[in-house]
């Protein structure tokens, strides 16, 4: 049977409630990821110290013997705990602390390896004294005083003192983006078996050298935690990593699990080697967020030149001609998160297993990026937006005239810099690159053309399907399409399309759920999209849900846009009153499983395995 194009697969409608693997209105909320123990307490924490430590000794044991090619996942640290558990006679209530145990014990060695200073400890509040802690709490993190009411001043004095990067929050999301910049290459945590269930997700799937002291109460406040056992785990060092830069036009960071230099492994693997005299080697554990920092490097002045062939980069200032390809770089070189780039060059990489990414996959992602840039300028134009990175959009500082040229210029640069490559790539795999970007090209237009009509149309009604299909439209295509490049590049005939095009379309809508519901959260709230008369879920599930009255007030501030006094403060009230913030994070759950579904469903390991990086990238 033929899988459906991402054309296809993206503009179906989304099954109706009710329907298997749809999307119902309100569905029941569950967090499962690819794999979790299911009717059963397993987080309890043993009382005695005498007990944590016994645990914690046969997990170095029995960490010993797991696999190091790639991190272990729950499933297997699951497995692992319970026949550690069994012959003790241990309840299996301790099956959780376990399983934090046996992680910290796979991670050790590889954690000493990183220096102190790229290292990121984190406390949580819990530990504070709450009834007199005088510390400032922003939104994301607690300042601490120091008053010396709690182990929360000293722990964190100690470790800045070493050179680690401190945050006392709860939470990934900066994480994250400690991790992305290459600031930071282990973490140390402290917190609850709850919160590390949820946080620590991301942070196995990412394969970053980890280690985690659990909280011996489960309550958010005055807890205690094994403090020897948090100086032991900041003071661990062996000698300091040394950074290869490796070879081509930038390097991936690995890093080494002792003192000499990481040796030439594949490429995002945290590299074997001795870690000290007479100490066996660790096999390699692979990771994809060396790919994705050094991909963000493709962008920086001098690389993207090389990497784009720019023609005019000679030509005088004065020259009109060049000015274009000038602007044009300039556009490239801001900001964003390189994600399709990315998408490209580790689905390359994941199926091919291979170490240094040749020039002609980095030249097909950075075209994934120059499309992308392409579209953002078309995009503020069409949607009036005025900004684009906290800066001023294209069409405001060189006229819509030119911003449309640039953009223009920028997808005729993507087409040549793709065709370019058939050299190195073959007339065939080039034509199946080309097929899957023209098609992604006409569907992103489709898109964003219901999107405008839908502005043109002055009733502004909008069904929950209707807004999630277009949400499919505009967010799945161009994943899809780099995901694509990448899979043909990489040796893929069409065997996992049908994995993939349902990953990328459920992964892609629960992105932009996800998206919304950020939003809802600052300043502005998700009401600055509805009032520039662009279609929210939020508001199609508010509309669904209202009565007459509201209905008519919801319409009238779509209709009357953001120079009338935006109500925002009413729409605010209506939407939590139907509760629509819920029932998208519900939508978002549902399709992010559903994302997840189809990742575990590919049978290739690798492959598999950057699904659920993704995953863990961009979902919550």
């Amino acid at each position: 049977m033929k899988a459906p194009s991402d054309t296809e697969t993206a503009s179906q409608p989304l099954p109706p409630p009710g329907a298997a693997g749809g999307v119902g209105r309100a569905p029941a909320p569950y967090r499962h990821e690819e794999w979790r123990p299911a009717g059963e307490n397993f987080k309890s924490i043993p009382a005695t110290k005498e007990q944590r430590e016994l645990l914690r000794r046969r997990a170095a044991e029995a960490a010993a013997r797991l696999p190091r090619e790639r991190a272990p996942d729950k499933q297997t640290l699951y497995a692992a705990a319970a026949e550690l558990l069994q012959p003790l006679g241990y309840d299996r209530g301790f099956i959780g602390f376990t399983m934090v145990l046996l992680n910290n014990e796979y991670w050790r060695r590889e954690f000493a390896a990183v220096p102190f200073e790229k290292r990121l400890f984190l406390l949580p509040q819990c530990l504070r004294q709450a009834e007199d802690c005088p510390a400032k709490v922003d939104e994301t993190q607690l300042h601490c005083l120091e008053c010396g009411l709690c182990s929360i001043a000293e722990l964190s004095g100690e470790a800045r003192s070493m050179g680690y990067r401190v945050l006392i929050a709860e939470g990934t999301p900066g994480v994250l983006k400690l991790l992305m910049a290459g600031r930071a290459d282990a973490i140390l945590g402290v917190a609850c078996l709850n919160v590390l269930e949820k946080a620590f997700d991301k942070v196995l799937q990412l394969g970053i050298p980890a280690l985690a002291i659990p909280l011996l109460r489960d309550s958010c406040h005055n807890t205690a935690v094994d403090e020897d056992w948090v100086r032991a785990a900041l003071m661990q060092a062996g000698t300091p990593a040394v950074v290869d830069c490796g070879a081509g036009i930038l390097p991936a960071r690995k890093i080494g699990a002792g003192g000499a230099p990481a040796p030439q492994s594949q490429a995002g693997t945290l590299a074997p080697q001795q870690t000290q005299a007479g100490t066996p080697a660790l096999p390699a554990t692979r990771s994809f967020v060396p790919l994705l920092r050094e991909v963000s490097h493709y962008f920086d002045e001098g690389a993207l030149e090389q990497l784009l062939l720019a023609d005019r980069s000679d030509a005088p200032a004065e020259d009109k001609v060049a000015e274009t390809e000038r602007l044009a770089l300039a556009w490239l070189h801001q900001g964003g998160k390189r994600s399709r780039p990315f998408v490209t060059a580790g689905a390359w990489q994941a199926l091919t297993n291979r170490d240094e990414v040749p020039l002609h996959v980095k030249r097909m992602a950075v075209a994934m990026e120059v499309f992308h840039k392409a579209s953002l300028i078309h995009d503020d134009i069409e949607d009036g937006d005025d900004f684009r990175y906290e800066t001023a959009a294209a069409h405001k500082v060189h006229t819509v005239p030119v911003a449309l040229n640039i953009g223009d210029y920028l997808i005729g640069r993507g087409y040549r810099l793709v065709t370019e490559q058939e050299p190195c790539i073959g007339a065939e795999k080039l034509a199946r690159v080309l097929r899957r970007l023209t098609q992604a090209h006409v569907a992103l237009c489709e898109g964003q053309g219901a999107e405008l009509l839908w502005r043109n149309n002055g009733v502004r009604e909008l069904e929950p399907l209707e807004c999630l299909r277009l949400y499919a439209l505009k967010t799945t295509p161009a994943f899809a399409a780099a995901l694509h490049t990448g899979l043909i590049l990489g040796g893929d005939s069409g065997q996992w399309d049908a994995e993939a095009a349902s990953f990328t379309k459920h992964a892609g809508v629960a992105f932009q759920i996800q998206n919304d519901l950020q939003e809802l959260n600052t300043a502005g709230g998700n009401f600055g999209d509805l009032l520039k008369g662009r279609p929210t879920l939020l508001f199609a599930l508010a509309l669904e849900a209202a009565g007459a009255a509201e209905k008519a007030e919801l319409l009238a501030a779509a209709r009357a846009g953001a120079g009338a006094g935006a109500p925002a403060a009413r729409l605010r009230e209506i939407y939590l009153k139907h509760e629509v913030p819920l029932k998208a994070a519900q939508l978002a759950e549902n399709q992010r499983v559903s994302a997840l579904r189809a990742a575990a469903g590919v049978r290739h390991e690798g492959l598999r395995a950057f699904f659920m990086f993704l995953a863990a990238l961009l979902l919550d």
